[in-house]
């Protein structure tokens, strides 16, 4: 799942909180309740390594407090800033794809 953001910014985008429902609802299941999640921020490749990796971070937070906002304990949901180290469209660093967040499963 990919939720993703405007240009430096760690604000969640309107259209991407559906799907974070939608995903908190899943999270709580029977199904999923024992599993634990990776939350990777991204960013595209526009400024600084070191800004970068703070922004992707801030990102990660924001998604992850957004979940455990709707219920998902915080402590299941691991944080990460990625930076612009993997960009989903290499071909194009500054594309908007490139800004977003990641959740992976870790079960």
């Amino acid at each position: 799942m990919l939720i993703q953001f405007d240009f430096n910014s760690a604000k969640i985008r309107p259209e991407s909180q559906p799907a974070l429902q939608n995903l908190a609802t899943a999270l709580q299941s029977k199904e999923l309740a024992d599993a634990n999640f990776a939350v990777e921020g991204h960013t595209d490749a526009k400024g600084s390594a070191d800004y970068n990796l703070k922004l992707s971070q801030q990102r990660a937070e924001a998604v992850q407090l957004f979940l455990a906002h709707q219920g998902v304990a915080i402590n299941r949901l691991i944080a990460t800033g990625k930076g612009s180290t993997q960009l989903a469209n290499a071909a194009n660093p500054l594309a908007a794809e490139n800004r977003r967040v990641r959740i992976v499963n870790l079960d």
